[in-house]
């Protein structure tokens, strides 16, 4: 009766072990998106240029950033900015693109510039 607690234990213990070390392994691969201030600078262009792939904005605008709080700022604004102003889709490229109306597009180029600037200072 003893022996056969001792091996459960000893057996819990192994397989405890073993699902650390494949999670310490395999945790480091899981993919994940890091946005820059020069991904975002590049992000506003393509918005204001009408290029912008409606998968990128959508994945932008949708996820929340944790380690960069002005990139998280830009983001907010960037979604109020769509919420309010987003228009239907285009073709380009053969890609959907987002479109804005002007009052949208205004806003954006106010944030490119800002955003440009940031940049410009960073490096």
């Amino acid at each position: 009766m003893i022996a056969q607690l001792v091996l459960s234990i000893a057996l819990f213990f192994i397989l405890l072990v073993a699902i650390m070390l494949f999670y310490v392994r395999y945790q480091s691969k899981v993919p994940y998106y890091r946005m820059t201030e020069a991904d975002c600078v590049s992000l506003l262009v393509k918005a204001v240029q009408g290029n912008l792939p409606e998968q990128d904005w959508d994945m932008f605008i949708g996820m929340m950033i944790r380690d960069n709080e002005q990139i998280e700022s830009l983001r907010t604004q960037c979604y109020v900015i769509d919420d309010a102003f987003r228009k239907e889709t285009k073709l380009v490229d053969g890609r959907q693109c987002v479109r804005f109306h002007s009052e949208g597009l205004k806003q954006l180029t106010c944030l490119l510039d800002e955003w440009q600037h940031k940049t410009h200072l960073i490096v």
